[in-house]
């Protein structure tokens, strides 16, 4: 293993299969050590009102002479929800979290909400990796309260000295307001995170993220801005927001102002004759490691050994490694350069997070990544986490060498899942010997099950966090689902496994906890040969209407629930959070792949719901046996929408899960890029 200082943050799609328990996660942020010790003057903190943004972590924009720093603010749609709840936690104490894509302008709409609802607050704003544990001692009685706790990417302060549940509820106890943000994609990975046996992971700052997260609803901020918000851009009266409008159907207003674009443009352009060839080269290596799932900072000197392999072609006529480090380092626009400093030792760098996001988001396949960043992603890796995401990177790039190079050592240590992805390598390649080893492995895993345990005793809605109970992770702690986003409007789902696998007890909760909440209505489509599934709901008179195998019914239901999609839209009320007053309506289809490989008109129903749906309280669930297209009918739209990213999918089977996941992650990658000649 190569002798260097790391840190890392990692971006990666994570599966995590072998059972009904086990959510696909993504992208986990885990790395960081805390050992700063944090200078406790409380009464030299300054207030909210005399700080200054940039050093919050707000992104610097384009600088433009005579205008200041930072173009006026534009109020996003999400800025009531975190008014009322900034509100809140200034005078009661408790975290207010905002989640979204890099540059989505979490900072901003976060430091936004504390001027106008705390600015005579006293800020602290530690350093990631600060001890911050003692605070809560230090802070009792001080005279410079009331105080907020700025936390601007909470990854990087998650531990046992750092921010954890025990913390969080000390310092709410003393009316403390902790303000934090965290990429979408890090919040859904340590939310859904789960630990396994004899690995000391229950101090890991994954676990403690996973324990605190669940304690926390985020107020999700969009990178796309909404109609409402473009023109609210448009009428500011500020050029670079102008600017930013005529690209915001391709770009969010903030990345274009915080100059991630033009970034992307000046990397790509220099790699060429007369360019910057070494320095592109520089930082496609660092880009490069983020897209294999390192994406953290390493030394100058690894960059250099790395960066020489893309130079290829001598007619390129590359610069000096002097002016290359220069060019690749120096700030433009006054926001950023294309490789920014590591935040813990001096010399270590990695690329600005927009560069990593952009491409991944433009080209989900990672197969282009070559061969020496995989073996230098997995040389670096410093721990079990950094492992976890090199290997799901290699495999949905199809690099199942070094997929199974870094799963192997975590699954020899007792990690189920790792033992489960092996044995669905191994069938793959037509090993059926090794992935029965790895599948004995995973089954000694005591978290893996196939039956989902209820008890009628125990309440499966949480009317405090919204969120339904579908099981207990191996700590005891309980595993609960939100089916909508607040503001944002309800979820649809797909649950897909083999026969025998837990599907059907996986939705059967998902429909009790809704049932429950009283805030909700279920229409039940059965199209499994037992047909037996909804009869608890059909007996009780609990759903408004259901089909046993009837293609008629069946149709009627679907037609019902578009008519109620179009009444909705046109009636106009407030149907994105699912109320009694208001309820939202579940449209479980159980076997759908039965009725949808039978009926195009049930397809093209089915695509209006998981199209339109969700803003107006229409959802669907499905259980199918895979994510195939086959298993929607050999509709590719239809497959596109239910298998999205935002929202709630279980792929199910110790061996199954994770190709499903993958074939699903395709099916996005491929309806990305639509055929011209269609």
């Amino acid at each position: 293993m190569r002798q260097k200082k790391v840190t890392a943050s990692g971006d990666a799609a994570v599966a995590v299969g072998g059972d009904v328990r086990a959510p696909i996660i993504t992208n986990p942020e885990i790395h960081l050590k805390l050992d700063g010790s944090p200078s406790f003057t409380p009464t030299e903190w300054p207030k909210v009102h005399e700080v200054d943004p940039l050093k919050l972590g707000v992104h610097r924009s384009r600088t433009i002479k005579s205008h200041p720093i930072l173009p006026p603010y534009v109020l996003r749609d999400a800025d009531r929800e975190v008014a009322e709840r900034m509100k809140y936690v200034s005078t009661h104490g408790g975290m207010v979290l905002l989640t979204g894509d890099s540059t989505s302008g979490k900072s901003r709409t976060a430091f936004h909400g504390i001027r106008r609802c705390m600015p005579n607050h006293t800020i602290y704003a530690p350093s990631r990796g600060t001890k911050i544990a003692e605070l809560p001692k230090r802070l009792k009685d001080s005279p410079a309260a009331p105080f907020i706790l700025w936390l601007d990417d909470l990854e990087g302060f998650l531990g046992n000295q750092g921010m954890n549940p025990a913390l969080l509820d000390s310092l709410e106890r003393l009316n403390i307001a902790i303000v934090a943000t965290m990429r979408d994609e890090l919040f859904e990975t340590y939310a859904n995170s789960r630990p396994y046996k004899d690995s000391g992971e229950e101090n890991s700052s994954r676990q403690i993220g996973n324990r605190l997260l669940r304690a926390v609803e985020p107020i999700f901020i969009g990178r796309i801005w909404s109609e409402r918000e473009v023109d609210r851009a448009s009428k500011a009266g500020d050029e670079r927001l102008a600017d930013a409008v005529t690209h915001s159907n391709i770009y969010g207003v903030a990345e274009y102002v915080a100059a991630g674009p033009s970034l992307l443009e000046e990397w790509q352009r220099a790699q060429r004759v007369s360019g910057h060839p070494r320095g592109a080269a520089l930082v496609q290596a660092s880009v490069d490691l983020a897209r294999a799932g390192f994406s953290g900072a390493v030394d100058i000197d690894v960059l250099q050994d790395l960066h020489e392999k893309y130079l290829s072609s001598p007619t390129l006529r590359p610069e000096t490694w002097d002016e290359a480090k220069s060019w690749a380092t120096k700030v433009r626009h006054g926001v950023s350069g294309l490789l920014i400093p590591g935040e813990e030792y001096e010399g270590m760098w990695r690329a600005f997070d927009y560069l990593p996001d952009s491409i991944s988001r433009s080209r989900q396949d990672r197969s282009d990544v070559p061969d020496f960043i995989w073996k230098e992603a997995l040389d670096l890796c410093p721990d079990n986490d950094d492992r976890w995401l090199i290997g799901m990177h290699a495999y949905m790039a199809g690099r199942n060498d070094y997929a199974v190079a870094a799963w192997e050592p975590l699954a020899r240590d007792g990690n189920g899942s790792a033992a489960a992805n092996l044995a669905s390598i191994y069938l793959e390649l037509g090993d059926s010997e090794t992935a029965r080893y790895w599948q004995q492995v995973e089954l000694q895993d005591e978290f893996h099950t196939t039956v989902v345990p209820y008890n009628p005793a125990t309440p499966l809605y949480n009317p405090e966090t919204g969120k339904i109970s579908i099981g207990t992770y191996r700590d005891g702690k309980v595993v609960e689902i939100a089916l909508h986003r607040p503001n944002v409007g309800v979820l649809h789902g797909i649950i897909a496994g083999g026969k025998g696998i837990g599907k059907s007890n996986n939705l059967t909760l998902i429909l009790l906890g809704a049932l429950t909440s009283l805030k909700y209505s279920l229409c039940l489509i059965d199209w499994s040969p037992e047909q037996k599934h909804f009869h608890p709901f059909i007996e009780k008179d609990a759903a408004l209407r259901f089909s046993v195998g009837d293609l008629e019914s069946s149709l009627g239901i679907l037609s019902g629930a578009v008519r109620v999609i179009e009444y909705r839209k046109i009636n106009g009320g407030d149907y994105l959070n699912p109320s009694t007053e208001k309820p939202g309506i579940i449209i479980a289809v159980e076997e759908a792949h039965r009725l949808l490989q039978l009926s195009g008109e049930a397809r093209s129903l089915c695509l209006k719901i998981a199209q339109e749906g969700g803003p107006v309280g229409v959802s669907l669930f499905i259980t199918v046996p895979d994510a195939s297209l086959g298993s929607f009918g050999g509709s590719a739209k239809l497959q596109e929408e239910m298998t999205r990213d935002d929202n709630f999918a279980f792929y199910m089977g110790v061996v199954d899960g994770l190709r499903m996941m993958r074939d699903a992650k395709k099916a996005q990658s491929d309806g990305d890029s639509e055929d011209p000649y269609a």
